[in-house]
């Protein structure tokens, strides 16, 4: 077995061996990822005729690298929108077939995603693997609300829900996978930025070719604190500003209000703003003063 044919079998990315000679073109091998991807056995995937696999891929096995966007016909579905990357391998000695991996990215989960601002304002969005570890996140928030070197992304889902929610979430995760159906649910979140937040979000399962979920894609409607008691005006007035997508120069800009009165705000630095600063602040971010804070200096 060559170093190619040994890294196409151990890599977990959808990817078949494509070969073309004389106008001809087969599949060679196919990896198990894809297997699973596309619900077909390998003696099916292998059987796939020349004329199909040239109008489905569009394959021209002479060009360099293509990537392109198709839609690959499935055993369980009747179309998955894929991203295809052709990567062309060495000739062989003797064997006039030219040959190229075909890599496929399953667009399934991005495409949720990009769909949900139809039904409101998304705040965060992201997809999970099986094992709940992070693999795409879009986050406008971060920048808002924690310091720079916080991030979510490389991280493990259930590290930044609360531990006694865990099990719940696990369950209604479990329940999703089966029931092949987004759910809405409303969970509690360890401490960010020193604040639990209470996060309204919608996770959808996506299935392979066999109809079990390789990964998960959500969305954030809206969060708040868990209780709102605890929580102090600079973090609240940081939580409002992140759920309208503004920084603190917007802010500043917007108000006519100076950038480092607001800066001081969000510190705790000025803990009771002045009447017209703090109705400025709340106007422009649509919510009542005492949304922010419970007293204000006249």
């Amino acid at each position: 077995m060559s170093v190619h044919q040994h890294l196409f079998h151990l890599l977990n990315q959808p990817m078949l061996i494509m070969k073309e000679y004389d106008g001809i073109v087969r599949i060679e091998d196919a990896n198990e990822a894809f297997m699973n991807l596309s619900g077909y056995s390998l003696a099916h995937i292998l059987a796939t005729k020349s004329q199909y696999l040239r109008s489905q891929y569009r394959i021209d096995l002479s060009k360099r690298i293509v990537k392109r966007e198709i839609k690959m016909r499935t055993k369980r579905r009747s179309e998955l929108a894929v991203r295809i990357e052709q990567i062309p391998l060495p000739a062989q000695p003797d064997d006039a077939w030219t040959r190229a991996f075909l890599i496929f990215e399953d667009l399934t989960a991005y495409k949720w995603i990009d769909r949900q601002p139809e039904r409101g304002k998304v705040l965060i969005s992201g997809i999970v693997d099986k094992h709940l570890h992070i693999r795409f996140l879009r986050d406008n928030l971060g920048p808002h609300m924690f310091e720079p070197d916080s991030t979510m992304e490389d991280e493990t889902l259930l590290q930044f829900i609360a531990e006694n929610e865990r099990p719940r979430m696990l369950e209604l995760l479990q329940e999703t996978s089966r029931l092949h159906k987004e759910q809405n649910v409303t969970i509690h979140t360890s401490k960010l930025g020193g604040v639990e937040l209470e996060l309204e979000l919608t996770y959808c399962p996506v299935l392979d070719g066999y109809g079990n979920c390789r990964e998960l894609a959500f969305v954030v409607w809206d969060f708040h604190p868990a209780d709102e008691q605890i929580v102090d005006s600079a973090t609240k007035l940081k939580i409002w500003m992140a759920k309208r997508d503004m920084s603190a120069g917007q802010l500043a800009s917007a108000t006519g209000i100076s950038l480092q009165t607001i800066s001081k705000l969000r510190n705790g630095k000025i803990e009771k703003p002045q009447r017209l600063t703090a109705e400025l602040i709340a106007s422009e971010l649509g919510v009542e003063v005492h949304h922010i804070w419970p007293s204000i200096r006249k």
